[in-house]
């Protein structure tokens, strides 16, 4: 777990796409299945989360960019029936999405979310 509170939580994927493992997901502490049920005020929260941990992201693994992701529903690739914001460091020649998945195994999470927690400012959220 990178940050929790009453509305939102963020946390380290079990797996990666591509050859850096800092995948994050952002959710609602709240069970909302997908965007459309999700409340405003929960949706503006989770879009100012993933801004920070982006700049947590820069700050501390200094990506090329970073890329942002959600699906909803079978056809648009939904897997995980729980609303959820997939933020994810770039490079350069990184293969995302053509590297195949592989998994993160829990220390090296824990190390990232230790890592992304001491940079990570949520006071704006």
């Amino acid at each position: 777990m990178v940050y929790q509170d009453a509305d939102l939580l963020v946390m380290m994927g079990i797996d990666t796409t591509g050859h850096h493992p800092g995948h994050v997901m952002v959710c609602p502490a709240e069970h909302h299945e997908n965007l459309y049920s999700l409340p405003d005020r929960t949706l503006q929260r989770i879009a100012l989360a993933c801004r920070q941990v982006a700049r947590a992201m820069v700050a501390v693994w200094a990506p090329d960019g970073v890329s942002l992701r959600q699906h909803n529903e079978p056809a648009g690739h939904q897997h995980v029936w729980h609303y959820h914001q997939h933020v994810n460091p770039r490079f350069e020649a990184d293969r995302y999405g053509s590297a195949g998945r592989r998994p993160v195994p829990v220390l090296e999470r824990a190390r990232l979310a230790r890592e992304l927690r001491a940079a990570l400012d949520m006071s704006h959220v």
